[in-house]
């Protein structure tokens, strides 16, 4: 009987088992963190497939409107390019234009008779001056009218109702010599009047 229970304890040795279940779970644990490895390789690849795809239609849309807005802009230089031009070739600096000085009324009591005149002044140039006569009317324009109106106003109205002086020769050079005083000599190459009517006022 001691001898069957002897055989019987023998298979006792099983305990020793638990070095595989170690391993077993040792292998079982490693595998959540395969799986955690593997499912963050796959987010990076899905994060970067993503911002591929989501850039490439950007960057392939911006390309054709940075074309188009390259051959804009220079349609746009080359034109305004091709205006620069005309403007330099109708500005030539030995070709004549003219300039209005100033539009205005001023008036006349010389004789005692009161009279407004309604008139406007121009100037004739080259075109080299055009830039520095416009400038200088217009950062003068008040001076220039101040001498113009004393002009007006100091002449003997015959000399300037067209009676005496059909050319208004004595009122264009009283103006002229005001004129290169204020803005300087040599610019002006001659002074017209287009307009210089006489209105009877009695106040």
């Amino acid at each position: 009987m001691a001898e069957k229970e002897r055989k019987e304890e023998k298979p006792a040795p099983e305990p020793a088992s638990p070095p595989k279940d170690k391993k077993a779970g040792g292998k079982l644990g490693g595998l959540p963190m395969m799986l955690g490895v593997v499912m963050i390789v796959e987010a990076a690849v899905i994060f970067a497939g993503i911002k591929f795809m989501g850039g490439s239609p950007k960057t392939a849309g911006a390309e054709p409107a940075t074309e188009a807005t390259e051959a804009h802009g220079e349609a746009a230089a080359g034109g305004h390019g091709a205006a620069a031009g005309g403007e330099k070739a109708k500005e030539d600096p030995k070709k004549v234009v003219e300039i209005t000085v100033i539009e205005f009324k001023a008036p006349n009591r010389a004789t005692g008779t009161t009279y407004i005149y309604d008139v406007k002044i121009a100037v004739t140039t080259k075109g080299a001056n055009k830039e520095t006569m416009t400038a200088a009317i217009t950062n003068r324009s008040a001076t220039i009218m101040d001498r113009i109106r004393t002009i007006i106003a100091q002449t003997d109205p015959t000399k300037l109702g067209g009676g005496q002086e059909p050319g208004l020769e004595t009122l264009r050079r009283q103006i002229k010599h005001q004129l290169e005083e204020i803005i300087g000599e040599g610019l002006i190459d001659e002074v017209v009047i287009p307009k210089c009517i006489p209105y009877r006022a009695d106040f």
